[in-house]
């Protein structure tokens, strides 16, 4: 399946890398909205539970997003400049958040970065394509994204297989929950990013993984 690519920004448990993305003295500050769409899952009864759109607030290598899944409201801070990602979670036990370095993200796979001659335009940007090939014991998978170089590299994808990519994607894949996604930009929207955004609130309990499973429950892992 063409599922391979995974932000780490998004699910937090991703394979990951040893070396971090190319560095670009352009970096984009604002929020881009992202539509979220589940090809060839419309007959999974989680679907009616998940998100349709997604915002991603960047303020040079730092980003945040937030997406309400079943057991709670998830918030991801991924910082570029100290190499960590922090998720805060809000269940109906309280609030918590786990705090990975980039020594928690080791590398599963070895991912092979394509150029395609393929450009399309979303949300206003000329966007570049690639294809990543991941490579592992078992199989080889392929899967397509499309990138802006024109908004610069902020260093956000540190921890994944697309670290080397010189830009912001606007179109990729993953995995949701197990459920095939895909996000495509609707908007991009240059402008102030607050500090605030990216610290962890007051009110939040530092936890682990594990713990979080067992918090969900055995339908909610």
């Amino acid at each position: 399946m063409k599922r391979n690519l995974i932000i780490a920004t998004l699910l937090f448990c991703l394979p990951a890398a040893a070396l971090f993305a190319q560095q670009s003295t352009k970096k984009f500050t604002g929020t881009i909205t992202y539509r979220i769409t589940y090809p060839n899952a419309s007959s999974n009864p989680m679907i009616a539970s998940l998100p349709t759109t997604l915002e991603m607030q960047i303020s040079g290598n730092k980003a945040r997003t937030e997406m309400m899944l079943p057991f709670g409201n998830n918030i991801f801070i991924i910082n570029g400049d100290d190499f960590t990602i922090t998720r805060l979670v809000e269940m109906e036990s309280g609030k918590y958040f786990v705090k990975k370095t980039k020594d928690d993200f080791k590398m599963t796979t070895t991912p092979m970065i394509n150029a395609l001659k393929e450009t399309k335009n979303i949300a206003g940007q000329n966007c570049k394509a690639s294809e990543i090939n991941m490579v592992n014991a078992n199989n080889t998978t392929k899967s397509k994204i499309y990138y802006s170089e024109e908004l610069g590299g902020n260093n956000i994808y540190f921890n994944t297989n697309v670290r080397s990519i010189p830009g912001i994607m606007l179109e990729f894949e993953y995995n949701l929950m197990g459920i095939p996604v895909q996000l495509s930009a609707i908007s991009v929207n240059p402008g102030r990013v607050s500090n605030k955004l990216f610290e962890i609130p007051s009110g939040y309990t530092e936890t682990t993984e594990a713990k979080l499973r067992e918090l969900r429950g055995p339908m909610k892992k």
